[in-house]
């Protein structure tokens, strides 16, 4: 049984309205992206690491690898026009067997422990497949043209994170059932897994150590959390 690390890295950022895809912007001197590519490169539990990027920006990752001394087990492959895309071609871009096991997760998620990737490993070695939730902090209404048409019980809805893990003949066949559905935008592997009728196993995440960079907003509170030493 091997390991292999995927990183989501394709997006632009249009949301961070920066110059730069937020993964290249800095946290406490350093890109976002080799947070990230640094906490699965340190943790020597994979055999290898697979990042998608888009085309116009493999150089510019390139040289960071270089400048941060990270060189071997990762590879760049395209990212697509959705995360689904990157996501299946950074799956066919592996020479994988069946219950070798596929951990996947987003560039833009910088504070990722070595708990929580030796917990997935071991979840999913049991399970098959799971991901990372947190409780959310407020009540979920669901509006409709300005109307509040249903509230969602609070005890039952969870924010989903990354990373997510599975067996690579799960997520491989969730992908491929997907695509021959016309499914071609999934916001998360978890979502194309269920569709696919493969049980899925929760495990409880930690909203500081595992932020999610979307907003300006979030780069405040990634500084706050780093100064703060909230992050391990």
């Amino acid at each position: 049984m091997k390991y292999y690390a995927i990183i989501l890295a394709g997006g632009l950022g249009q949301r961070m309205d920066s110059a730069v895809p937020k993964q290249f912007l800095a946290l406490d001197d350093k890109p976002i992206i080799i947070w990230a590519i640094e906490a699965f490169y340190t943790s020597s539990l994979f055999d290898a690491i697979i990042i998608a990027i888009h085309p116009d920006y493999h150089k510019t990752l390139q040289t960071l690898l270089h400048e941060y001394n990270i060189q071997t087990t990762v590879t760049i492959t395209n990212g697509g026009k959705t995360r689904q895309q990157s996501c299946y071609n950074a799956l066919c871009s592996l020479q994988c067997s069946d219950n070798d096991i596929v951990l996947i997760h987003d560039a833009a998620r910088p504070f990722i422990t070595q708990t929580m990737l030796k917990n997935c490993i071991n979840t999913t070695v049991h399970y098959g497949a799971c991901g990372i939730y947190t409780p959310v902090k407020e009540t979920i209404a669901i509006i409709k043209e300005d109307s509040v048409v249903e509230v969602l019980p609070r005890n039952t809805i969870c924010a989903a994170q990354t990373p997510q893990c599975f067996y690579y003949s799960i997520i491989m066949d969730a992908h491929k059932k997907a695509l021959a559905d016309s499914i071609i935008d999934a916001t998360d592997d978890i979502s194309l897994v269920l569709m696919a009728g493969y049980p899925v196993k929760a495990i409880t995440g930690n909203y500081y150590h595992n932020i999610k960079i979307t907003t300006i907003e979030d780069i405040a509170i990634a500084q706050a959390i780093i100064k703060n030493n909230l992050y391990h």
